[in-house]
């Protein structure tokens, strides 16, 4: 009885690590604060406008894609992405 006690508790221990896992996005994205998952932006690397116009920057954080012009969280145009 004792084994099998122990069992279930390292099995209910196990799947509650696993699903606690604070970072739920996929390789190459980023958990917003909302919870959204955004992809990152890489620089050099051309950014698919059917993933969505808002990605994340590791230096300035959320950016947005709009006519042609990129934007920082607070709707400022950036002008250079590699700084």
């Amino acid at each position: 009885m004792k084994k099998k006690n122990y069992l279930l508790a390292t099995s209910i221990a196990g799947i509650a690590l696993i699903s606690c896992d604070s970072d739920l996005c996929d390789k190459g994205y980023t958990q917003l604060d909302n919870g959204v998952c955004v992809p990152d932006y890489v620089v050099g690397i051309e950014q698919h406008s059917d993933l969505g116009n808002i990605f994340y920057h590791s230096k300035l954080g959320v950016i947005k894609f709009n006519q042609g012009q990129w934007f920082d969280d607070n709707n400022r145009i950036i002008k250079n992405l590699n700084d």
